[in-house]
């Protein structure tokens, strides 16, 4: 019964009145608001899901970027009568970031990050990841109190709306007490601004009724002492179920409780603009541990004496995170674990243990203590190191559970999570009663870890919602859930996740009766009218965390066992300009979903179109979100097949002629840009490109856009010729020993067709810079014949046409491999993207990428005879694949004094040729790429040259290969001519 009302009602589109009020709210909006507005089926279907396991299809999207566009929205929904939701990240796990009404998402305008002088507060937006304010604050020692897991994606906007806390934050160091100030708009349009002492003085003129009614509230419950020490236990582990009535207790000026009743609200009372945090310490010495234990009793024997009493500390033991034994299975194929499992039995868990300290010599005896205590308590194996990397990587597979337990999960199910807490000094029981219950339920799937020094447990399993009963399951076991934590151990239903629709209908069992009232009275205070999120956090429905429920259809199995968490989208360069990972892949499952139950063909078809440009044209499909994902999903090469799927027999055709005449292809494309190039030297360059953006809308973008920074190549160079080629001796091996170390260099295609642009410094060519860099390093250098139309066939694979990047990369790699002498040479190429998809053909040459053996190779045999002051710095996408950040930057470091990493670029948008033909992308993944330049930069450095164009137009410098500054660098006092070329 329960099944016929649950599966449908997360995969159909609002009803028609919803979504004509959503068209409504749009048209209200316009010229109101800059940021992009969306009703239509595939972009709100997009924006449908967060990180839980609920979906709402919302009526429109709006992004906001201001207060006055948060009041547009207000009003604008109001007068429709459609709630609104307020977005950050869409990390939430309890459901409180889906709507079928106005889903407002966070803009760039919320990026604000101000560090105060001495680095003990900082001023921030909500837009802001919680991982780059902590990235700003390292300099400092400093950090920001809350640290959860999902901190490389979540946003400040949501945690200070769940009020959420992390692994070392415990119960002291959550914004609740850590924030200094705190900017919001009411319901009504009213800002307040609680550091500004005006702002406070107009407010309590202004909203003297409101605040009246908190004053109130705070007299009557601190005349109850039931109450008050109902909420001082509630507060004494983490809890985030209901509103923050710990304000009601810890304030007595209603202002105050105001702005602390903000912090956990889930976006129901206001929107926060703005917060001032003070900072908590980062201490620099830290050693790390991974403890295995027999038994879980034991583990948290351990935790108990660890915990302090609850007491939070800087120094000592600061981060204890408990892992049961099934949750271990899942990541113990991972290299780090490697030293753990001799030590493992079917019953061990294990505790990942921070410890750290202000010196080292205070981090050697805070270790012994911890070393005696976990020995004390039975633990098998502890070593403690103080290995940066290791750390790192432990701590890696820890915030990684959520995702990787979760793909865990049989295909096609959801992931389900919960996060609990118990009073400390039971933890060691109620993990055991824990596991037993989630046995009983049928969920023996399920993993538990968490935040042991607090009490705050988490556990995950599967399920799925389209099968009969499933739901039923789940209610079943959510109510022993709640009679468990919240009536036989005390706890909290959620510790740090927030109450959402997950717990909502179990508010009032865990506080009681007249503390659910007070939360009702609350909302009514600060929204009457339930405009914002209404049904989350408080719901009469009793049903509601086993409605709106997702399915996962399988779709593709590259990417069936994704979760949706999001942790993907910082990364994706498309990322709130068209699609993102994650909803390119939900979208793709409802599509799926519609083809096999053929329910709403009209839908599919609207769906289908829509995503051609929307999920395939602005794909750079680089696969970074794959190093994001905790289990490697790359939603790209699930794009390349898409458009291969797509491809008809014409395209085919074209393809299969562009790779048969590829040396005519490159020499037209080089021409090209060479004409314009031309063309710039009599007509400005804007007009220029006026010309091509007329013809390109005149032809569906078809033409390709050609900007200033996009200067025509050197073409293909001629290496000196060696005794060593025998292609040139006739000869089958050398006949003389020169005494130099022979190299085969494939210049790639794209630096043969696209040059360096204009510069100070008078740098060559990318090819021309690398021949000039191996003659200067001692090297005999081999060219494969006839380079013109030699590729690597990444530009085949990128478009959908594998057999033709198959021929055309095969072919090229047995070239390499012959010239290699059967792999005895090396083979180098310039652009990190052609050295990884050449390493991916069989063959025997070695491909080193150029960052890679500039460093090993050539660097150590030059002279560096000048320096700039600094240099910016591009990792692109390939080079992020490869690993080679840290080499990339040694050679910059070692051609400058100082250098700037771009933090805010991943993956640049330019892919190959999308910058020419979707321009738009590049530019929206390099909006910010200006704000990472510091003053004096001139130049800045990438290792594919196509990259390097799209940087040097929004970044406002000229961007070059890393082998032309390093020969800049590296250049005799005397002149060099450039090398010779073919034609």
């Amino acid at each position: 019964m329960q099944q016929a009302t649950i599966v449908p009602d997360s995969v159909q589109p609002p009803a028609p009145d919803r979504q004509a009020a959503g068209e409504r709210v749009a048209a209200r909006l316009k010229g109101q608001v800059r940021g992009r507005i969306h009703t239509d089926p595939l972009m709100t279907y997009a924006w449908s899901g967060d990180a839980s396991s609920y979906r709402l299809i919302p009526a429109v999207v709006v992004f906001i970027n201001t207060e006055d566009e948060v009041r547009a929205v207000m009003a604008a929904a109001r007068a429709e009568g459609l709630p609104i939701t307020f977005r950050a990240a869409g990390t939430s796990l309890s459901g409180q970031a889906v709507t079928d009404g106005v889903l407002a998402v966070l803009g760039d305008g919320w990026r604000k990050l101000d560090i105060h002088p001495g680095a003990e507060q900082i001023t921030l937006g909500p837009a802001i990841i919680v991982a780059n304010a902590n990235r700003a604050l390292k300099p400092f020692d400093r950090k920001i109190g809350p640290d959860p897991a999902s901190q490389a994606t979540c946003k400040i906007g949501g945690v200070v709306n769940n009020n959420s806390s992390g692994m070392c934050c415990g119960v002291t160091q959550n914004t609740y007490h850590t924030m200094a100030r705190l900017r919001i708009v009411l319901t009504d349009g009213t800002m307040l601004d609680s550091g500004d002492e005006q702002s406070r003085e107009a407010f309590r003129a202004s909203h003297a009724a409101m605040l009246e009614g908190l004053h109130q509230l705070h007299h009557e419950v601190m005349a109850d002492p039931d109450l008050v020490a109902l909420i001082r236990h509630k507060y004494r582990i983490k809890n985030t179920v209901g509103y923050s009535l710990n304000a009601l207790v810890d304030y007595h000026d209603p202002l105050d409780i105001l702005i602390h009743l903000m912090v956990g609200s889930e976006g129901t009372l206001g929107f926060v603009s703005e917060v001032t945090y003070n900072t908590v310490p980062e201490h620099p010495f830290k050693s790390t541990a991974l403890v295995p234990f027999p038994d879980p009793q034991s583990a948290g024997r351990a935790i108990i004496e660890m915990a302090n009493g609850g007491l939070q500390v800087t120094t000592g033991v600061t981060a204890a995170e408990y892992i049961e034994r099934r949750a271990l299975a899942t990541v113990e194929h991972l290299p780090p674990m490697a030293p753990l499992l001799p030590w493992l039995s079917e019953n061990s868990p294990a505790v990942l243990i921070d410890v750290t300290a202000p010196d080292a010599t205070t981090l050697e005896a805070e270790v012994a203590k911890a070393v005696e205590l976990l020995t004390r308590h039975g633990a098998t194996k502890v070593d403690f190191s103080t290995d940066e990397a290791r750390s790192h990587a432990l701590w890696d597979i820890r915030k990684g559970f959520f995702a990787s337990a979760g793909a865990a999960r049989p295909k096609g199910s959801i992931m389900l999570t919960e996060d609990v807490a118990a009073p400390i000094e039971r933890l060691a029981d109620f993990v055991v009663d824990l596991r037993a219950m989630l046995d009983a339920h049928g969920y023996e799937d399920a993993v538990i870890f968490g935040h042991a020094l607090a009490g705050n447990l988490h556990f995950q399993m599967g399920d799925d919602f389209s099968k009969p009963g499933s739901a039923e399951k789940f209610d079943a076991f959510s109510k022993a859930l709640s009679d468990l934590v919240s009536v036989q151990y005390g706890g909290s239903l959620k510790a740090e996740h927030g109450t959402g629709r997950a717990i909502a209908p179990f508010v009032e069992a865990e506080w009681g009766a007249k503390a659910y009232a007070l939360m009702h009275r609350i909302k009514a205070l600060f929204d009457p009218e339930f405009l914002l999120n209404p049904g989350v956090l408080l719901n009469p429905d009793d049903k509601i965390h086993v409605k709106h429920l997702k399915l996962m259809p399988l779709a593709d199995e590259l990417v069936d066992l994704c979760i949706e968490c999001g942790f993907c989208e910082p990364a994706c360069p498309s990322h709130q300009m068209t699609l993102s990972p994650r909803q390119r892949i939900a979208v793709t499952r409802e599509r799926e979903r519609l083809r096999a139950s053929g329910e709403d063909p009209a839908r599919l078809k609207r769906l289908d179109d829509d995503f051609q440009y929307a999920g395939l044209d602005t794909c750079a499909a680089c696969n970074l979100c794959s190093l994001r994902c905790p289990v490697g999903i790359e939603t790209g090469t699930m794009i390349i097949g898409q458009r291969g799927q797509r491809r008809g027999a014409t395209a085919r055709s074209v393809a299969g002629f562009a790779a048969d005449h590829r040396g005519a292809v490159e020499t037209m494309m080089r021409g090209g840009v060479a004409l314009a190039d031309a063309a710039r030297s009599v007509i400005p360059a804007p007009a220029v490109e006026a010309i091509t953006d007329t013809a390109r809308r005149l032809t569906g973008d078809r033409v390709p856009r050609v900007s200033r920074s996009l200067r025509h190549g050197p073409g293909a160079p001629r290496a000196k010729p060696s005794r060593q080629d025998p292609r040139q001796t006739g000869f089958p091996v050398p006949v003389a020993q020169t005494g130099r170390q022979s190299i085969v260099y494939f210049p790639s295609c794209a630096t043969r067709m696209f040059g360096a642009p204009k510069s100070e410094h008078d740098l060559l060519d990318v090819p021309d810079a690398m021949l000039a860099l191996l003659e200067r390093a001692g090297f005999d250098v081999i060219l494969p014949d006839h380079l013109n139309g030699q590729c690597c066939g990444q530009p085949f694979q990128s478009k959908g046409f594998p057999e033709q990047a198959a021929e055309v990369g095969g072919e090229l790699k047995r070239t390499l491999s012959a010239l290699s002498d059967a792999g005895r040479l090396s083979v180098v190429t310039d652009a990190s993207t052609c050295a990884k998809h050449l390493r991916e053909f069989p063959g025997d040459a070695p491909v080193l990428d150029s960052a890679q053996f500039l460093l090993a190779q050539i660097l150590p045999r030059l002279a560096i005879t000048q320096k700039l002051p600094v240099v910016a710095v591009h990792h692109n996408c390939s080079a992020q694949r490869l690993a080679e950040q840290p080499m990339t930057e040694a050679i910059a470091r070692a051609c400058a004094d100082e250098i700037a990493v771009l933090s805010s670029v991943t993956c640049c948008g330019y892919a190959g040729d999308k910058g020419l033909f979707f321009p738009e992308l590049n530019q929206h993944a390099t909006r910010f790429a200006k704000a990472d330049i510091p003053a004096g930069c001139t130049l800045g450095v990438s290792t594919v040259s196509t990259c390097a164009s799209g940087l040097s137009e929004h970044a406002g410098l000229p961007f070059v290969g890393l082998a032309s500054l390093l020969e800049w660098a590296s250049r005799p006092t005397a002149p060099q001519t450039a090398p010779s070329r073919t034609a």
